[in-house]
């Protein structure tokens, strides 16, 4: 058996094929019902889990709705803790679409966009798969794969916008074939700048782009082609100018260093904990990991190698993955692209007719459709299954008979007051914004929700209304339920109020 060796130049020859050969690749393999398929499949699978509203995506309307209604914060009017502090709200423009989303058609109309979003990133994969010579069968299983990696996890938020943008960003920077850049390959820019208004990950995408012209650029050095240099210079300055491309401007340095590498939020088993292989949810992950290295090193060892770009992509996400589970979705795209492109060497053989092909793929798509119908179809108590909503409304209205009184709850509890109820704004102890507190504070509400260490209860100084998720937080809701000092006022299956006894 001979491999097909693959050689950095011959790569990129062969995914800038002439278009005869792409419309070959498209219509004799059938390569957009393959790609139907998948996305269709990606939205049937994502649809699965995203039945009720995550913590995130209540933060992502209330937040919305308040720069729909007061333009883009700059000061902290939301919590107690945090009030009057500088807000930088780096993902406003997505929490904005979330919440005008919602106004047209409510918690589904949110589900179904971010829904969309996911498996349309995995479609784009899937093409651009196609487009650089994997076969069909290989191009589902690497799409599939990459999927995987957020299984249960790719929940409506405004991380929803990076699965669209990464593969799309990919897309354009490995469109470039020449010497210089392609017109196509400049859109990356104001993709970035968009990027950079909707999620952090726009960090991975100006990453890419800049070390594209990076290495293109020298290149042109090499071949002393000036004005090959001076458009990656171009294109490599922008792709870094683009992240500060916010309302903001440079403060939006001081959000994304309050977040990466933050120790209080890595040691609390929160998405920023790096990924553990004990830990189901993880597991996929390494699964995939694994096999990327596997269809790697056997590829290697018959001659083939990868596009740079790529390989260097795989490597830089597959350690920002490891420093953090909420990574890992990045890791996926770029890592099953790597391996779609060292297995592309032989094609399977066409075991599935054109007319059968077609079924299956309307098939898949039609289950998309009826569970899509499914979801605008639930009632909003579906969705507000995660929070505990008696609970809220009971401290909503002890709340109101008090003006003043602060209310200290969990994580969850508290971005459903706030969602719900918005004259709370300013009078809950705090949210899931974890770079509007100081160490100390993070560290005492991580300790507090987790009712961890010997003085947790300290939290609960200056606050006389408790409202504690039992289906998030059970330790703690136990805890309070026993303490001294307190009472329940009320107690159900989701969640539990307590006010201090007098």
């Amino acid at each position: 058996m001979t491999a097909q060796a693959a050689a950095p130049e011959q790569v990129r020859r062969q995914a800038a094929s002439a278009g005869g050969d792409r419309r070959a690749l498209w219509a004799g393999n059938g390569g957009l019902t393959w790609v139907i398929a998948v996305g269709s499949l990606a939205f049937f699978a994502t649809a699965q889990y995203c039945q009720s509203l995550y913590v995130d995506t209540y933060f992502d309307l209330y937040a919305g709705r308040y720069v729909a209604e007061h333009g883009i914060p700059t000061r902290n009017v939301v919590t107690a803790l945090a009030h009057g502090k500088p807000w930088i709200d780096q993902q406003w423009l997505a929490q904005l679409v979330f919440f005008r989303v919602w106004q047209l058609g409510g918690y589904a109309a949110v589900t179904l966009l971010s829904i969309a979003l996911v498996s349309a990133g995995g479609a784009v994969l899937g093409a651009l798969m196609l487009r650089r010579g994997a076969s069909p069968l290989r191009m589902c299983a690497w799409t599939l794969a990459a999927l995987a990696v957020s299984y249960g996890y790719a929940t409506p938020r405004a991380q929803s916008f990076g699965y669209l943008f990464v593969p799309l960003v990919l897309w354009l920077v490995l469109a470039d074939d020449r010497s210089r850049p392609r017109r196509l390959t400049f859109l990356s820019l104001p993709l970035l700048i968009l990027w950079a208004n909707m999620h952090g990950s726009v960090l991975l995408g100006a990453g890419l782009v800049g070390m594209h012209a990076a290495l293109r650029g020298w290149g042109a050095v090499r071949r002393r082609d000036g004005r090959g240099l001076a458009a990656y210079l171009f294109l490599g300055l922008g792709a870094a100018a683009s992240a500060l491309c916010t309302p903001y401007g440079a403060q939006i340095v001081h959000y994304y260093g309050s977040l990466i590498g933050n120790s209080e939020l890595s040691a609390a088993g929160t998405e920023w904990t790096p990924p553990d292989p004990a830990r189901a949810d993880s597991w996929a992950f390494f699964t995939v990991a694994l096999a990327v290295a596997v269809a790697l090193a056997v590829r290697w060892r018959l001659g083939a190698r990868p596009q740079p770009e790529v390989a260097i992509f795989a490597v830089v996400t597959l350690g920002v993955a490891l420093l953090a589970f909420r990574n890992t979705p990045w890791f996926g795209f770029a890592g099953c692209l790597l391996a779609a492109d060292m297995t592309r060497g032989r094609s399977a053989p066409h075991v599935l007719t054109r007319p059968f092909r077609r079924a299956i793929a309307a098939g898949i798509a039609a289950c998309a459709v009826i569970v899509a119908i499914g979801i605008a179809r639930a009632p909003a108590s579906q969705y507000e299954a995660s929070i505990p909503r008696k609970a809220i409304e009971v401290a909503t209205r002890i709340a109101d008979r008090a003006p003043r009184l602060p209310v200290l709850t969990d994580q969850w509890s508290a971005v459903g007051l706030l969602w719900l109820h918005p004259a709370l704004l300013g009078r809950v102890a705090f949210d899931i914004r974890a770079e509007q507190y100081h160490p100390a504070q993070l560290a005492g509400m991580i300790d507090f929700m987790l009712a961890r260490g010997p003085h947790w209860q300290r939290f609960l100084a200056g606050y006389d209304i408790v409202v504690v998720s039992r289906q998030w937080h059970p330790r703690l809701a136990s805890e309070m339920s026993r303490m001294s000092g307190w009472r329940v006022v009320y107690l159900d299956s989701s969640g539990v109020v307590l006010a201090r006894a007098r």
